[in-house]
């Protein structure tokens, strides 16, 4: 099972598989969400899924499929975004330093390697997503993280 949902920022629709529930844009590069209403639920072999994914962005039939399926899905996605928000995380022991530092020492003790584990531990240091995405989208320029997959992120 696979979401699709549609960027705040650029509007393109991103796929993201249903344990994850934050990834990178892959147009804008912003990490987004989900939301009830925005997002809908499809099947791995689904052609609906892929015709969306193709035209990046919706036309006007297309959205009103789009939203037509979304708005029959609020409680699913409702329900998937409830279950991520119950999963919990220690606080890390990270030495006092640049936010930098900090983000790429918790990047290093994450090992789902995933997106929303590091946006949870980066919660606790109270570093918000603008801060970590522009960290981040840095860090990639510099070499020392990749992104395997786009809710992923590994180490060089």
């Amino acid at each position: 099972m696979r979401i699709l949902f549609r960027c705040s920022n650029c509007e393109t629709i991103n796929e993201i598989p249903d344990r994850y529930q934050h990834r990178f844009c892959r147009s804008c590069g912003k990490i987004e969400t989900y939301f009830p209403g925005e997002a809908i639920i499809c099947e791995k072999s689904s052609f609906n899924c892929d015709g969306f994914l193709e035209v990046k962005t919706l036309n006007s039939s297309l959205a009103e499929k789009f939203f037509t399926i979304a708005d029959t899905q609020i409680d699913l996605i409702s329900n998937l975004i409830e279950e991520h928000s119950q999963k919990r995380i220690e606080l890390p022991d990270v030495p006092s330093a640049s936010l930098t530092e900090t983000v790429l020492h918790l990047i290093r003790n994450n090992i789902s390697g995933t997106l929303d584990d590091l946006i949870k531990s980066c919660d606790l240091f109270d570093i918000n997503l603008k801060k970590l995405e522009k960290i981040i989208l840095q860090m990639i320029k510099e070499g020392l993280v990749y992104l395997p997959q786009n809710w992923l992120l590994s180490l060089t």
